[in-house]
């Protein structure tokens, strides 16, 4: 195995990491969600299955630290799936560890009955945020929000919707569903017990 090669399994091994990295911050925010309000958080990957992505092109700048994959973009883990036409991750060499996973490109992250679609997807590792722009939306079953700018903070299982100028916060909401929604996972809590 040469250098080159060798690189590119490290890299490659650090994207894993950078994945699992989100997924235990999530798994705790999750769990911590769940003791209150009954309901996991969105767009979280775990630690324990592998992610699987499939592009038509890729490619490992090691001068530039980054790993690009275009055309047609499918990343899954688990229950997850999301589609970009690119996806980029950029590499911390001096903390070995990922700093930010870019997709852009009519972004679709499915889980569940949860979808989100924009134009852009940013997950940032050191702020535990995702941030959707370029007309995002969020839906959970027929209730929705939409907005110019969306923020999902992992470790808070917190998300805000920004509006700006002519484009305002807009949300659907259907109460009988999400009364539906606690008494499911209420009633999943008690059999957990």
């Amino acid at each position: 195995m040469n250098a080159s090669s060798l690189k590119l399994l490290v890299l490659a091994a650090c994207l894993s990491a950078a994945f699992s990295a989100h997924s235990a911050s999530g798994a705790s925010a999750k769990d911590e969600g769940k003791s209150k309000s009954g309901t996991t958080g969105a767009f979280e990957f775990n630690k324990k299955d592998p992610i699987y992505i499939t592009s038509d092109w890729m490619e490992v700048d090691q001068k530039k630290n980054t790993i690009t994959y275009r055309g047609r973009v499918v990343t899954v883990q688990a229950d997850m799936t999301m589609r970009s036409e690119t996806l980029t991750a950029y590499y911390d060499p001096e903390m070995k560890q990922m700093r930010q996973i870019v997709a852009e490109g009519n972004v679709r992250a499915m889980q569940g009955n949860r979808v989100a679609t924009g134009e852009k997807a940013v997950f940032d590792e050191k702020a535990k945020t995702v941030t959707l722009t370029g007309n995002p939306v969020m839906r959970q079953g027929n209730s929705q929000v939409s907005g110019t700018r969306i923020i999902y903070y992992i470790e808070q299982d917190r998300a805000v919707a920004e509006g700006k100028d002519q484009t305002r916060v807009r949300a659907t909401i259907f109460p009988e569903e999400l009364q539906k929604q606690d008494r499911s996972d209420a009633g999943s809590d008690s059999k957990q017990r």
